[in-house]
């Protein structure tokens, strides 16, 4: 996955070949790494979505390890946020009052014990606070089958592709779903 910070530096989360972040400055010159294979703090399997914050945070899904990384714009580690699930995908809101949205996503491999305690998308403070959650593993809508990734350009729209069904759901919330009624 790739974001970018208020800057323009580029982030990269490299997870099947590696097992780490790097940064980018914005015209492409490789400015940090962070990672390697492991559970400590700072270490990574399989990190595989990536956001940023107004502020230049780095949010990383960390998803065999299920837990989202949480690191400075240096790239130094800061946080873990491990009450999430295993995410897959990662998104920041814009605004004054961002808030971080993570999917538990069920692998593809059709393992019906671990479908039944994923599917969920969580919203959160940039603090990990959990603030609400939805969803549930499955096919029909509103339901979630291995979401691949997250789109929250506003806070009132979230864009979700699944890539075990094959689709992308739209989803409102606060006024814009009261309009789409």
């Amino acid at each position: 996955d790739v974001a970018w910070d208020p800057n323009g530096n580029i982030f990269v989360s490299d997870g099947y070949g590696n097992s780490r972040v790097v940064k980018y400055d914005k015209n492409g010159r490789f400015i940090a790494a962070v990672g390697t294979k492991g559970n400590a703090p700072g270490q990574m399997n399989l990190p595989h979505g990536i956001a940023t914050d107004g502020k230049g945070n780095v949010y990383v899904a960390d998803r065999t390890n299920r837990r989202i990384q949480v690191f400075d714009n240096d790239l130094t580690f800061k946080a873990i946020y491990d009450n999430v699930g295993a995410p897959w995908s990662l998104c920041v809101t814009p605004g004054p009052h961002q808030y971080l949205y993570s999917s538990n996503s069920n692998p593809d491999n059709g393992n019906a014990e671990i479908s039944a305690v994923t599917g969920e998308i969580y919203k959160m403070e940039l603090d990990g606070t959990i603030v609400g959650k939805f969803g549930h593993a499955g096919k029909t809508l509103g339901a979630f089958s291995t979401v691949h990734a997250i789109d929250c350009r506003n806070d009132d729209e979230l864009m979700v592709s699944e890539i075990t069904s094959w689709r992308v759901q739209k989803l409102l919330f606060g006024a814009k779903a009261k309009a789409a009624k």
